[in-house]
C-alpha cells in the first residue's frame, strides 16, 4: 500500500541519515550530505542553504547571514526563517548567534544550543 511504498522510499534515506550522524559524532564527519528537500519560500531556502556553509566549531550571526544570501538588511526576517528550520541540528540553526555574543533564541532550548556549540568547538579538529 501507500504507506510501504513511503517507508520504502524513506527507508535509505534514513539508514543514510543514522550513518552521517554516527560518522559525526565518532569525530569521521563535519559536514552533513544528505537529500534534504524542504517546502519554504525562496528566502527561507536561501537561508537554510547559508546554514549548511558554517563550518562545524564556527559561529554566524543573523546579520553576517542576511549579508552572504545579499539582503543586508533583513536580519530580522534571516532570524524568522532560520527559526521555521524544518530540521533540527542536520541544518545548523544553532551555529547563530546575536551580534552581541548573546545566543539568541533556540526552538529546543538555549541549554542545548550551549551544550550543541560547546560539543562542536570541541570536536571540529576532526577530519571530513
Amino acid at each position: 500500500g501507500l504507506a510501504e511504498l513511503i517507508e520504502d522510499k524513506l527507508h535509505p534515506i534514513l539508514l543514510e541519515t543514522q550513518k552521517q550522524l554516527n560518522q559525526y559524532f565518532d569525530g569521521k564527519r563535519q559536514i552533513f550530505d544528505l537529500p534534504l528537500d524542504f517546502n519554504g519560500t525562496d528566502f527561507q531556502l536561501k537561508v537554510w542553504q547559508s546554514l549548511l556553509k558554517i563550518p562545524m566549531g564556527q559561529l554566524s550571526t543573523y546579520g553576517q547571514l542576511a549579508k552572504a544570501i545579499d539582503h543586508a538588511k533583513a536580519a530580522r526576517a534571516v532570524g524568522t526563517a532560520i527559526g521555521s528550520n524544518p530540521v533540527a541540528f542536520l541544518i545548523p540553526c544553532h551555529r547563530v548567534i546575536q551580534a552581541t555574543g548573546a545566543l539568541g533564541g533556540y526552538e529546543w532550548g538555549s541549554v542545548r544550543k550551549t551544550a550543541m556549540i560547546g560539543w562542536e568547538g570541541v570536536h571540529s579538529h576532526a577530519t571530513v
